[in-house]
């Protein structure tokens, strides 16, 4: 089997039989002095927005329509009533070409041609926007998207740190996947201890498996594949699931999560949202939906944890499917995105801070 990465690139082999350990690639977070790099300090007062209304990572038609319906919904007037000095800025919808692979082919991934051009583009989008100073809110899409929005973000960042908040561990392989939907392998596919369970895959040269698994953190699983609990429970990744939520609570497993993936409160930090991770009844325009899941108050609270860390520098909110259910369905689904991705951006169910106390002095 040939490596996933072209071989113009080092990769440090060891045995990549299930059950060894898997190698890694010798990248800059090998680096003794890597672990000294500190995140720059997030401009929360700046804001950048990513439309990627893409589709092509799962067979359900509508889920292209997620940032738009979102948006439409009042997503920018939203964040802007948390302060008038938020500068917001929308950089529009990611556009692609479906690349041409001449008639190479992996085996059970579905639409590569498409997942591999539109996540390329989508790193280079979301790098701008970081370079740019803003935090990162990037509007799906299928979760495919995260295969482009993190790359980009580590681009940017190079030690980050993931909350990835969804029902599903989005952590299968072409050699595992019972669908070849790349929605369920981002996962795999960023990873640096997985590097070896993939064949070479065209048109992903440009993307390297750099972040390790140890700095990703799962919260709301409670629909995980034979073969994903199995690397959970291999490689010990932190894995919140609805059992732990009922056990511990929201606040408790947010507090865990946090310490196992950023011990020292120094990584820069992403969280990629997949509203299926809601229960049914919160978020019903979802093409994946798994009864039991978080209510829309736990989820809100998640964001606001992550935001106030300070250290919060992109969020992905993903799978939103306007095409599904009834009117009142998607209204819900679309309304609560919004709550959450407010969140993300720092409105406070308590109340947000006045601009000015004038009035409070006559």
């Amino acid at each position: 089997m040939l490596p996933r990465i072209a071989l113009v690139r080092l990769v440090c082999r060891a045995g990549a039989t299930f059950g060894t350990s898997a190698s890694s690639y010798c990248t800059a977070s090998t680096d003794p002095s890597f672990a000294a790099i500190k995140p720059k300090k997030i401009n929360y007062e700046r804001i950048g927005i990513v439309g990627v209304p893409f589709d092509k990572g799962q067979r359900k038609k509508g889920v292209g329509l997620g940032p738009k319906a979102i948006r439409d919904a009042g997503l920018i007037d939203h964040i802007q009533e948390i302060s008038p000095k938020l500068n917001i800025k929308d950089y529009g919808d990611i556009q692609y070409e479906a690349l041409n692979f001449n008639g190479r082919k992996v085996g059970n991934m579905k639409k590569l041609e498409h997942v591999a051009s539109c996540s390329r583009h989508l790193s280079h989008q979301v790098t701008e926007v970081l370079d740019d100073d803003r935090l990162c809110i990037t509007l799906g899409g299928d979760h495919a998207i995260a295969i482009g929005s993190i790359d980009g973000h580590l681009h940017h960042s190079k030690d980050v740190a993931v909350i990835w908040v969804d029902a599903h561990a989005d952590l299968n392989t072409n050699s595992t996947s019972p669908s070849g939907n790349i929605h369920g392998m981002p996962v795999a596919l960023l990873a640096r201890e997985l590097c070896d369970y993939w064949p070479y895959i065209p048109g992903m040269d440009w993307q390297e498996p750099i972040i390790s698994i140890k700095n990703l953190a799962y919260i709301g699983l409670r629909s995980v594949d034979p073969y994903e609990r199995a690397i959970i429970e291999k490689f010990g990744i932190n894995a919140f699931g609805m059992r732990e939520v009922e056990k511990y609570g929201i606040r408790e497993v947010m507090r865990m999560a946090l310490e196992r993936i950023d011990p020292e409160g120094q990584r820069s930090l992403h969280v990629s949202y997949d509203i299926d991770s809601l229960d049914v009844l919160e978020a019903p325009s979802t093409g994946t939906s798994v009864r039991g899941g978080l209510t829309l108050r736990e989820g809100i609270y998640i964001m606001e944890e992550a935001y106030g860390t300070g250290r919060l520098a992109a969020v992905d909110l993903v799978e939103v499917n306007p095409a599904i259910g009834t009117p009142e369905d998607v209204r819900r689904t679309v309304e609560a995105a919004v709550h959450l991705l407010v969140a993300a951006c720092g409105h406070s169910r308590k109340g947000d801070i006045a601009d000015t106390l004038d009035l409070l002095q006559k």
